[in-house]
């Protein structure tokens, strides 16, 4: 990873987030630690980036459209090319669990990064480093205060904007799915909400809907933390004005 002199090797990656606020905060964080990105928008974009193009990693989300970033892993590993297929492949999910840690490298991953991205985790990740773990708190400072170094103080506050904006919009649709009692939305809105909380440090906020995408995983529909989520989102969006 080091040049002579010490200094990091800047690295060509490609990132596979179908979520825009995620795309702009992973790209940030990414140029801040001196890498170049390259943004596609789904597994298949993916797939014909590396296909096409030379890159040194590829950071793949695992949820998204078209297809997904474990389908788009399979075929990658499955290319003609041998240097292609080797490329090594990162997964950013918000879902870490053992069987699905064992799931994602049975498929051609290489290592899990876990949600919120921080350029302390990015770095330990590119030299194969375990990342830090956060404690359990309504925010996490270390995420805000990464995104503050990385932002300036207007670009941070449109980004904030934009996450409050989809967190309660994931809010409304996770209420609308538990009306409907649709599992598949469920699962869909607690993801989306997931992402963007651990993304933007709402610590509790993103556990807490990951774990309602879990349940939904399961076959529960995690009404039971209906209430807890609500008070989440408020006491979240009433603490994050003060930061952004």
């Amino acid at each position: 990873m080091d040049q002579e002199g010490g200094k990091p090797t800047a690295l060509s990656v490609l990132l596979a987030e179908d979520n825009l606020v995620n795309q702009r905060v992973a790209s940030a964080l990414l140029g801040k630690i001196g890498h170049k990105v390259t943004v596609c928008n789904n597994g298949q974009e993916a797939l014909d980036a590396v296909k096409n193009g030379s890159f040194d990693l590829v950071l793949m989300d695992i949820q998204m459209p078209v297809m997904d970033g474990l389908t788009a892993t399979a075929a990658i590993r499955a290319l003609p090319d041998p240097a292609k297929a080797k490329i090594p492949i990162y997964a950013i999910s918000a879902n870490v669990r053992d069987d699905e840690i064992a799931d994602y490298r049975a498929k051609g991953i290489t290592e899990i990064l876990t949600k919120p991205l921080r350029p302390d985790r990015l770095k330990a990740l590119l030299e194969q480093k375990d990342a830090a773990q956060v404690g359990d708190k309504l925010l996490d400072s270390l995420q805000i205060a990464a995104l503050k170094e990385a932002l300036p103080p207007a670009k941070l506050a449109e980004l904030y904007d934009l996450a409050r904006q989809s967190l309660q919009d994931s809010h409304k649709a996770l209420h609308a799915a538990w009306d409907a009692k649709d599992l598949a939305k469920i699962k869909s809105a607690a993801h989306r909400m997931a992402g963007v909380a651990r993304n933007f440090g709402c610590l509790q906020l993103g556990q807490k809907a990951a774990r309602i995408e879990d349940l939904a995983v399961r076959g529960d529909d995690g009404t039971s933390d209906a209430d807890a989520l609500d008070r989440l989102l408020a006491e979240t969006l009433a603490a994050l004005p003060k930061l952004a």
